[in-house]
């Protein structure tokens, strides 16, 4: 995985991590920092393996093979909320913001143009849900939701999330 460990080095990287923590240092409400990043990449990885679909994966995405899978998943979810400290800031849609921020920083880690293209795009999607969703992007959406611990979250009955049941579970197990 020296693709995943070239994006956890990348300055720009690192820089939109911190742009985060910043971001969020005084909210009550979940986190978007590099723990529930790397939370997101191995719950879609989990997700991917255990309903069997690693296989239509790599059809679907035209990729090389299983290790190459491994890291556009885990590329996706270490960078699916990367913009979240813009959306913060300006209102500016976070999903849509970090496909673009994504983009260089695969491309230095030495993504080709279709992995880059399934990835930002699984990033673009994560947010919301819809039927015409890629494999991926349905896998991001809820990883993301599965990664938090809401019925331990103080913050609780405030959130926007509250609605959305699946975030309910203690556990994935």
């Amino acid at each position: 995985m020296r693709r995943i460990d070239k994006i956890l080095k990348d300055p720009a990287y690192i820089d939109h991590v911190d742009h985060n923590a910043q971001a969020t240092k005084d909210d009550p409400f979940c986190k978007h920092d590099l723990a529930h990043m790397v939370d997101v990449a191995r719950i879609a990885y989990i997700l991917v393996l255990e309903r069997q679909d690693i296989s239509y994966f790599i059809r679907e995405a035209r990729l090389r093979g299983r290790e190459a899978a491994k890291e556009v998943i885990y590329a996706a979810g270490l960078l699916h909320d990367i913009g979240k400290w813009k959306e913060i800031e300006s209102g500016v849609d976070h999903a849509a913001y970090g496909a673009h921020l994504a983009q260089e920083i695969l491309e230095r880690a030495g993504f080709d143009d279709n992995e880059i293209h399934v990835i930002t795009h699984a990033i673009f999607e994560h947010r919301n849900i819809s039927r015409d969703m890629s494999l991926l992007g349905e896998r991001m959406h809820r990883a993301d939701n599965l990664s938090r611990a809401c019925v331990q979250c103080q913050a609780k009955c405030d959130c926007c999330k509250r609605s959305n049941k699946e975030v309910d579970i203690r556990l994935l197990y």
